[in-house]
């Protein structure tokens, strides 16, 4: 096999958790709550829980997958 036959983070996830799928079902949680509340503060306060949903799963998830090792199955 080959060194570079390891598939991305995102091929071994299902449609419903790839980076669209997650944009945008935290847009529509933020839209429904401003919708229904309009209250300024619950937004925001939803808004920062999607952002740092959206940071774990789009960005810092991703990276560490880089980072670990293949394993030999030697």
């Amino acid at each position: 096999m080959e060194a570079n036959s390891r598939k991305s983070f995102w091929d071994i996830k299902p449609c419903w958790c790839q980076p669209w799928s997650i944009i945008t079902f935290g847009i529509l949680i933020i839209s429904l709550v401003w919708t229904y509340f309009h209250n300024i503060i619950l937004t925001v306060v939803v808004g920062i829980f999607i952002l740092a949903w959206w940071a774990l799963f789009l960005i810092i998830a991703p990276s560490l997958y880089k980072e670990i090792p293949e394993k030999n199955n030697n």
